[in-house]
């Protein structure tokens, strides 16, 4: 099927971008919240900084796997929401919650036993480390509700209903802040306790937004726009898990890989490391907003999936990736306007830092150019049933070639433009495989009988 021409659909535009800005406004305030902690961390010295990135490390990973399982959940909530069948959502929601809860329940039981054992090796430091474990057996019980609570915004955000999660963190954010102030200060009467007040903030404040989602949940049951919780069967908990895996599969391929750059850059002259590891935040608070639009247009997609209306989807794709390309543009230029402000905005280092920072500029400027297109097509594919395809590429990509590659860039002391040039050709040669995948699936919709709803 040769592919269609592009033509611009203001409704589904509007209806993706009402999707998309609450939940790039919840990324964002989800990214601030570490920024948020570390601020009120720091006065208390060089001890609490270093357990705080153990302890956080840890924690942040469990929650992204959280996150991994929740968006596949969203995946099966959105094909049951298109198709319309309120009792298979809340089948849906019901083995959401046993997978998600299973892997913390899990998590929590292997940090309990083990983490004490994992800390001291990672810290080195009796003192570091002790923080560090108070921090994660705090944090324990966050897991818990932060795993439930995802479920529910996964809930939400397949019914389009994507403010209520954001009101969630709006909720979340300075109940956060106040509580973490007053118990790392023992402020009000309550007890000082440092690094583990941080830690206790945090899940006051997960309980409180939990408690707010449990009761908008309750609402929509009430009002008959979800049922059939208590009968869950294997059946479901089945489909649930096969979605899960291999969207789980990818985030820990992607996240070692990404944990392996950085050991390898690590190894880079200071000054050049340096300026790498200001760089990554950037990109990554760039990509949100790809990566929101993207999510939405997924919730859209398994929409059309669940109501069997085939033909719809290619156009709204070529729609949808056309706007991720004028996003990728405004991202770049951002980038660009980053680049020549970096003296700016860290006034204090050295020059051979900040000429470092201008010799890569180049690559992170283009690189959402070719990111962004990636991000969107692996979200569309995963959308279309093709999860593990999006593995085997990331795997064969980033692993097979581009982190050998960057080492041995590293060992045969290249220029720094190429070492750290390596992350862009990784999103250069995935952009052909992607598109392929994903033009095929495209094409497979023109063969589909369509659902033509009863008059």
């Amino acid at each position: 099927m040769a592919k269609p021409k592009l033509y611009f659909s203001r409704t589904s535009f509007l209806q993706n971008a009402s999707l998309a800005w609450p939940m790039t406004c919840n990324s964002l305030l989800m990214q601030s919240v570490t920024i948020i902690d570390l601020l009120l961390i720091a006065p208390l010295g060089e001890v609490s900084i270093a357990a705080f990135g153990i302890a956080g490390a840890i924690i942040s990973f469990v929650i992204g796997i959280q996150a991994a399982i929740a968006n596949g959940s969203q995946l099966v909530l959105s094909r049951a929401a298109g198709a319309g069948d309120q009792r298979k959502v809340g089948l849906a929601v019901a083995a959401g919650w046993i997978c998600n809860l299973s892997f913390s329940s899990t998590a929590l039981l292997a940090l309990l036993t083990g983490g004490s054992a994992v800390v001291a090796r990672i810290a080195g430091n009796d003192a570091v480390a002790d923080e560090a474990l108070a921090y994660i057996l705090v944090s324990l019980i966050l897991l818990l509700f932060a795993s439930a609570s995802s479920v529910m915004v996964s809930y939400f955000n397949a019914n389009k209903k994507t403010r209520i999660p954001m009101y969630g963190f709006m909720i979340e954010i300075p109940t956060n802040v106040l509580a973490s102030f007053v118990f790392i200060n023992g402020l009000l009467g309550m007890p000082k306790l440092g690094l583990a007040g941080a830690a206790l903030g945090s899940v006051i404040a997960i309980v409180i937004r939990f408690v707010y989602l449990a009761y908008r949940l309750y609402r929509e049951k009430r009002q008959g726009f979800v049922s059939g919780f208590s009968v869950v069967n294997r059946l479901a908990v089945v489909e649930h898990v096969k979605e899960v895996v291999p969207i789980v599969s990818n985030f820990i391929v992607l996240l070692v890989g990404l944990l392996l750059f950085q050991v390898i850059f690590a190894q880079l002259p200071l000054p050049s490391y340096a300026a790498i590891t200001l760089v990554l935040p950037w990109i990554k608070i760039g990509s949100m907003f790809a990566n929101t639009w993207a999510q939405a247009s997924t919730i859209m997609v398994s929409q059309s999936l669940g109501k069997k209306d085939y033909l719809s989807i290619p156009p709204f794709v070529y729609q949808s990736l056309f706007v991720t390309r004028v996003i990728s543009l405004f991202i770049a230029l951002g980038f660009f306007f980053l680049s020549v402000s970096m003296p700016m905005i860290y006034p204090n280092l050295s020059p051979q830092t900040l000429s470092a920072l201008a010799i890569i500029a180049p690559i992170y400027i283009l690189l959402p150019l070719f990111r962004t297109n990636n991000m969107f097509c692996g979200n569309m594919i995963r959308a279309m049933g093709d999860s593990y395809m999006i593995v085997r590429i990331n795997l064969l990509t980033q692993w097979v070639i581009c982190i050998p590659l960057c080492a041995l860039l590293v060992y045969l002391q290249a220029p720094l433009f190429l070492v750290f040039g390596v992350i862009l050709f990784d999103e250069m040669i995935k952009l052909y495989s992607f598109r392929m995948t994903l033009e095929r699936r495209l094409n497979s919709y023109a063969d589909e009988p369509t659902l033509v709803p009863d008059n």
